[in-house]
């Protein structure tokens, strides 16, 4: 027959034991989430912008938003933990971050007009303006003087998307969305990012 206290050490050993596994268990469905949303994130680095028009006729793009922890940012994205901390944020601190890259081509035609300088030196100008880009030329001899200014709205809408499963219905998360819009017309988007950064 068992006494007293070899009942007690079993029964510590027991709760001890269970304890350690719900340690490692937790421990390890952390990992496993950590690692399926480091894996996620860096399949949707390799995915490509889908462009597309809005209901009114505007280019817009739209990819996935990453949601990652500090450490995994400064690990996928290193420059863009760079530049954090480059505008005097410390990475723990930030909420999220976005980045979006444009390019912008306009051909534009104008007319160059002799006009008097001082009133004696001859010079050609033009001047160019569509609502974004504004341009003011001067040229004189062989030399070409600019005053270039360009103005423009990026916006930024991120959402919930579709379902990452959509046969396990509402079961599913729906994965985080970004859609970015320029309103010039000619700009075309070469990439966006938006991550949100938890703790």
């Amino acid at each position: 027959m068992m006494n007293v206290k070899t009942i007690f050490t079993l029964v510590a050993g027991l709760v001890l034991s269970l304890g350690l596994c719900w340690y490692l268990l937790d421990a390890w469905k952390e990992a496993n989430h950590s690692y399926k949303r480091v894996l996620g994130a860096n399949e949707a680095l390799q995915e490509d912008l889908v462009q597309f028009k809005t209901e009114n006729g505007q280019l817009a793009a739209q990819n996935r938003a990453l949601q990652l922890k500090s450490k995994e940012l400064s690990y996928l994205l290193p420059q863009m933990a760079s530049e954090i901390k480059q505008l005097g944020v410390k990475l723990s601190r930030a909420e999220s971050v976005s980045a979006t890259g444009f390019e912008i081509s306009t051909p534009a035609t104008v007319v160059l007009r002799d006009s008097l300088i001082y009133d004696t030196l001859a010079v050609k100008i033009f001047d160019y303006e569509d609502g974004f880009f504004d341009i003011r030329g001067t040229a004189i001899g062989n030399r070409q003087q600019l005053n270039l200014a360009y103005r423009d709205t990026l916006v930024q809408v991120v959402y919930r998307g579709e379902r990452e499963k959509p046969w396990l219905w509402i079961f599913s998360p729906r994965k985080l969305m970004q859609r970015v819009s320029l309103k010039n017309p000619n700009a075309q988007i070469e990439y966006t990012q938006h991550i949100e950064i938890e703790d």
